[in-house]
């Protein structure tokens, strides 16, 4: 399953992420993907303590060594990604299970809202 932009763009405005940081997403019909997600090295002139944009990109497959393991049915990734389910409303009922950076999970639950 490819991420929307919209999704993609909202991640990349979170201000919270480490460096580099890998995001496995696992689904049980096997069709695993992981975003890979790092900032830009910020230019000349750009002001202090600004760390550039956030870039991130999605393949297909397993990563070594991710951050952060989002395991869910398609089902649950299709309804968040759609808006008819809270990312963070699908963690509190157990729809998503996670291993690794508890943070980076935090954040990434609140790019995913439900629309009205």
């Amino acid at each position: 399953m490819q991420l929307p932009a919209r999704i993609i763009e909202r991640l990349q405005q979170l201000t919270c992420l480490p460096k580099t940081a890998r995001v496995q997403f696992r689904l049980p019909d096997g069709s695993d993907f992981y975003l890979e997600v790092h900032h830009r090295e910020a230019g000349a002139g750009t002001p202090a303590g600004d760390r550039g944009m956030i870039e991130a990109e999605q393949f297909s497959g397993v990563v070594e060594g991710a951050d952060l393991e989002l395991e869910m049915s398609y089902n649950t990734l299709k309804d968040v990604i759609d808006g008819q389910l809270s990312g963070r409303h699908a963690f509190l009922l157990g729809d998503i299970r996670y291993t690794g950076n508890r943070e980076l999970a935090a954040a990434l639950a609140d790019l995913f809202s439900v629309h009205p």
